[in-house]
């Protein structure tokens, strides 16, 4: 059971920009709200249980951005409350509350796009078009964790030395600077050795070819056509204007043509391809789970029956 980890990472990479891209070009509170659900709803299918903080900071996210747009955009004909003579508009509340859902809805569906999309299928989806690109890329990603780590350890060696305490703050700022001294040193030291490294491998050859276990399946073909049909259908309404929102200098009325309908309708079947693919994966695994059990269960009866 792999559902979306066992998808071509290029029909995964391109689903994860399309309802992103849709989303983020389209500042309108429909369409906020559903690229916000279906993240959600996919994050909760997935593994709902692996890390719940990210809903608080979604929930910051989204109030932080309803705050503080009104205070420093005044735009707008409804004023709400004047503080320091400047009005707070419903207009900048509601555009700051939708930027916040949607950008909580991106860090929902980047938490999944980086469990899904590991360093070998990055490489895999940038690699044939810009490989030195998709090297350094891997690269960073890697990086980081290790730094991280790499980071803490330092930090707790120190510790162990009595070399600094946390009783004062200042205590606190000469061993992190301590420690960000010694990490700026272990990454120069790091990036000379994997330069030398890979130099001595042949990655500077010109005449490397990329090896991948990845192929393209009749699956894999399947869900890309529909997440491209979908999103060239909505792009098309976007782009005439079918779906527009306007916040300034009032808001507007939604839509609520054929046209409209359709958009939305679209791009909601288009956020839920992923939550019904895996969830698909979750239950026919599931049911293979139950015949099985099945089958073993009268052998198992008949074994201790005759002991």
């Amino acid at each position: 059971m792999n559902g979306l980890k066992s998808l071509n990472p290029a029909v995964v990479f391109f689903y994860f920009a399309a309802v992103n891209v849709i989303a983020m070009f389209n500042i309108n509170p429909v369409t906020a709200l559903i690229s916000f659900t279906g993240s959600v709803i996919l994050w909760i299918v997935r593994d709902g249980k692996k890390d719940k903080r990210i809903h608080l900071l979604s929930v910051a996210v989204i109030l932080g951005c309803a705050v503080i747009n009104p205070l420093f955009s005044h735009n707008g004909k409804t004023a709400v409350m004047v503080i320091n003579n400047n009005p707070v508009t419903l207009e900048a509340f509601v555009f700051g509350l939708t930027t916040g859902v949607i950008a909580a809805s991106v860090f929902y569906w980047f938490s999944t796009f980086s469990d899904v999309m590991t360093s070998d299928k990055i490489i895999y989806t940038v690699g044939k078009a810009s490989p030195k690109a998709a090297l350094i890329l891997t690269m960073s990603l890697r990086f980081i964790p290790l730094f991280i780590d790499r980071s803490k350890k330092i930090n707790n060696a120190q510790k162990a030395m009595g070399i600094y305490r946390d009783e004062t703050v200042i205590s606190r700022f000469r061993g992190i600077a301590r420690v960000f001294s010694a990490m700026v040193t272990y990454a120069v030291e790091n990036m000379i050795i994997t330069a030398e490294s890979m130099e001595a491998r042949g990655y500077t050859g010109s005449k490397r070819r990329p090896y991948s276990l990845f192929g393209f399946i009749p699956r894999d073909f399947a869900v890309l056509s529909v997440s491209a049909v979908l999103s060239a259908f909505i792009i098309f309404l976007q782009a005439s204007g079918r779906i527009d929102f306007w916040f300034y200098p009032e808001i507007t009325g939604l839509r609520a043509g054929p046209a409209a309908l359709a958009g939305y309708f679209l791009y909601f079947a288009l956020s839920l391809i992923p939550t019904v693919f895996e969830g698909g994966d979750r239950i026919r695994w599931r049911f293979l789970k139950s015949r099985i059990s099945a089958s073993h269960t009268p052998a198992r009866m008949i074994n201790t029956k005759k002991s």
